[in-house]
């Protein structure tokens, strides 16, 4: 998925099509964002499962090929950040109490919720989602798991990266992850229709 991109990356990835086999781009002609990017590539799939591999290359090789190596051990293949220590200390932090809040909240134990989930494509072109923010990732699991579908966590390592930074860590973003967590409680705990 191509979002906008005014550096080039668009037509990398149309010559990238014509030499790799299997290989689709879809172009959005403005930056509409990583959750529409996401939802927009999953309801074009038409394989047994959906893999989201950010191209930021933070996830180290040998994780991504333990996530693929959990498939079918349960509905959903959970990859679970065990290093963190390698992340800034403000994003650690709010990770950790993310994660923390949305065990409490909705009666999980997951070490974690913003990780590159695999979900059966027939599930996942089912779950809604309510935010166009980055939780859109932890909305999709939680609604995933209460609605009675089975997950399997694996350790996920990261490594530093070369190119670029992330921009998880804003004001706007927390507060939309909050606003997300108060929708899905609703949905989840009040009128118990995670599917919505």
């Amino acid at each position: 998925m191509n979002d906008g991109s005014t550096d080039g990356t668009a037509a990398l990835a149309e010559r990238l099509a014509t030499e790799v086999g299997g290989m689709r781009v879809v172009h959005h002609h403005q930056s509409e964002g990583f959750a529409a990017s996401y939802r927009d590539g999953a309801n074009l799939a038409t394989k047994d499962y959906v893999a989201l591999i950010p191209g930021d290359n933070e996830i180290q090789p040998m994780s991504v090929r333990a996530a693929f190596e959990a498939i079918g051990t349960a509905d959903v293949v959970v990859p679970v950040t065990v290093n963190q220590e390698d992340r800034p200390w403000l994003r650690r932090t709010l990770s950790l109490g993310f994660t923390a809040t949305a065990n409490t909240l909705f009666g999980l134990d997951f070490r974690y919720f913003q990780g590159p989930t695999i979900y059966p494509t027939s599930l996942l072109q089912r779950l809604p989602t309510t935010t166009r923010g980055f939780v859109f990732l932890a909305e999709m699991l939680v609604r995933a798991v209460t609605s009675g579908h089975t997950a399997v966590q694996v350790p996920m390592y990261i490594q530093a990266r070369r190119f670029g930074s992330s921009r998880a860590v804003s004001l706007q973003n927390f507060v939309t992850a909050l606003k997300t967590l108060a929708v899905l409680f609703w949905d989840v705990r009040v009128r118990r229709r995670p599917l919505r």
